[in-house]
Protein backbone atom coordinates (compact mmCIF):
# COMPACT_ATOMS: atom_id res chain seq x y z
CA UNK A 1 0.00 0.00 0.00
CA UNK A 2 1.30 3.48 -1.13
CA UNK A 3 0.39 6.88 0.39
CA UNK A 4 0.52 10.14 -1.60
CA UNK A 5 3.78 10.92 0.20
CA UNK A 6 5.56 8.43 -0.70
CA UNK A 7 4.14 8.94 -4.65
CA UNK A 8 5.95 12.47 -4.29
CA UNK A 9 8.61 10.89 -2.94
CA UNK A 10 8.92 8.27 -5.53
CA UNK A 11 8.52 11.06 -8.24
CA UNK A 12 11.11 13.30 -6.75
CA UNK A 13 13.73 9.84 -6.72
CA UNK A 14 12.93 9.58 -10.08
CA UNK A 15 13.57 12.61 -11.34
CA UNK A 16 16.72 13.28 -9.42
CA UNK A 17 18.01 9.90 -10.62
CA UNK A 18 17.44 10.93 -14.39
CA UNK A 19 19.52 14.11 -13.63
CA UNK A 20 22.40 12.59 -12.30
CA UNK A 21 22.81 9.34 -14.31
CA UNK A 22 20.75 9.74 -17.23
CA UNK A 23 18.03 7.18 -15.97
CA UNK A 24 15.12 7.23 -14.02
CA UNK A 25 12.93 4.72 -12.15
CA UNK A 26 9.56 3.44 -12.78
CA UNK A 27 7.52 4.92 -10.11
CA UNK A 28 4.29 2.90 -10.58
CA UNK A 29 6.98 -0.42 -10.03
CA UNK A 30 8.39 1.25 -6.86
CA UNK A 31 5.44 1.78 -4.99
CA UNK A 32 3.50 -1.32 -5.74
CA UNK A 33 6.41 -3.86 -5.62
CA UNK A 34 8.28 -4.12 -2.35
CA UNK A 35 11.27 -5.63 -3.71
CA UNK A 36 11.99 -2.56 -6.03
CA UNK A 37 11.20 -0.04 -3.97
CA UNK A 38 14.43 -1.92 -1.59
CA UNK A 39 16.86 -2.30 -5.08
CA UNK A 40 16.09 1.94 -5.73
CA UNK A 41 15.92 2.41 -1.65
CA UNK A 42 19.58 0.80 -2.03
CA UNK A 43 20.69 3.01 -5.14
CA UNK A 44 19.86 6.10 -3.38
CA UNK A 45 21.75 5.59 -0.40
CA UNK A 46 24.80 4.18 -2.02
CA UNK A 47 24.47 7.13 -4.32
CA UNK A 48 26.72 9.70 -1.71
CA UNK A 49 23.63 12.31 -2.98
CA UNK A 50 22.34 14.02 0.72
CA UNK A 51 19.31 14.45 -0.95
CA UNK A 52 18.87 10.97 -2.35
CA UNK A 53 19.89 9.83 0.84
CA UNK A 54 17.26 12.40 2.63
CA UNK A 55 14.78 10.97 0.50
CA UNK A 56 15.16 7.17 1.11
CA UNK A 57 14.65 8.07 4.68
CA UNK A 58 11.43 9.71 4.08
CA UNK A 59 9.94 7.26 2.08
CA UNK A 60 10.60 4.61 4.59
CA UNK A 61 9.13 6.46 7.69
CA UNK A 62 6.24 7.42 4.93
CA UNK A 63 5.90 3.75 4.64
CA UNK A 64 5.74 3.29 8.47
CA UNK A 65 3.11 6.35 9.00
CA UNK A 66 0.80 5.47 6.88
CA UNK A 67 -1.54 2.74 8.95
CA UNK A 68 -3.59 -0.16 7.20
CA UNK A 69 -7.36 0.83 6.45
CA UNK A 70 -9.47 -1.06 9.48
CA UNK A 71 -12.28 -3.47 8.40
CA UNK A 72 -15.77 -2.31 8.94
CA UNK A 73 -17.76 -3.88 11.35
CA UNK A 74 -20.78 -2.47 13.25
CA UNK A 75 -21.02 0.24 15.32
CA UNK A 76 -20.79 -0.16 19.22
CA UNK A 77 -23.76 -0.39 20.86
CA UNK A 78 -24.26 -0.49 24.92
CA UNK A 79 -27.14 -3.81 24.61
CA UNK A 80 -26.25 -6.99 23.69
CA UNK A 81 -29.72 -7.17 21.56
CA UNK A 82 -29.23 -3.86 19.89
CA UNK A 83 -25.54 -4.93 18.01
CA UNK A 84 -26.87 -5.52 14.56
CA UNK A 85 -29.14 -2.79 14.62
CA UNK A 86 -28.34 1.49 13.62
CA UNK A 87 -29.67 2.08 16.70
CA UNK A 88 -32.29 4.20 15.57
CA UNK A 89 -34.59 1.32 15.28
CA UNK A 90 -34.54 -2.37 13.73
CA UNK A 91 -32.46 -2.47 10.90
CA UNK A 92 -34.65 -5.03 8.51
CA UNK A 93 -38.03 -4.51 8.11
CA UNK A 94 -41.11 -7.13 9.41
CA UNK A 95 -42.22 -9.48 6.56
CA UNK A 96 -45.75 -8.61 5.84
CA UNK A 97 -48.27 -11.00 5.14
CA UNK A 98 -50.52 -11.55 2.18
CA UNK A 99 -53.41 -9.18 2.40
CA UNK A 100 -56.67 -11.12 2.83
CA UNK A 101 -58.80 -10.22 -0.29
CA UNK A 102 -62.71 -9.42 0.81
CA UNK A 103 -65.45 -9.89 -1.82
CA UNK A 104 -66.14 -6.48 -2.47
CA UNK A 105 -62.22 -5.62 -3.63
CA UNK A 106 -62.38 -8.95 -5.92
CA UNK A 107 -61.95 -8.06 -9.91
CA UNK A 108 -63.79 -11.10 -10.94
CA UNK A 109 -67.03 -9.91 -8.21
CA UNK A 110 -67.20 -6.77 -9.92
CA UNK A 111 -67.45 -8.27 -13.25
CA UNK A 112 -70.20 -10.92 -12.36
CA UNK A 113 -71.82 -8.03 -10.72
CA UNK A 114 -71.77 -6.03 -14.02
CA UNK A 115 -72.63 -8.91 -16.46
CA UNK A 116 -75.66 -9.57 -14.19
CA UNK A 117 -76.68 -5.80 -14.31
CA UNK A 118 -76.42 -5.20 -17.88
CA UNK A 119 -78.24 -8.90 -19.08
CA UNK A 120 -81.36 -7.40 -16.63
Amino acid sequence: MSTPVQLRIATRIHFILKRDLGEGINVAAMLSDASEAREVLFVCQASGNPELVSLARQYVNAGKLAKPALAKSDAPQDAAWSRNTSGFGVSQAAELSAPEESSWRSATQWLRRSTSRVAR
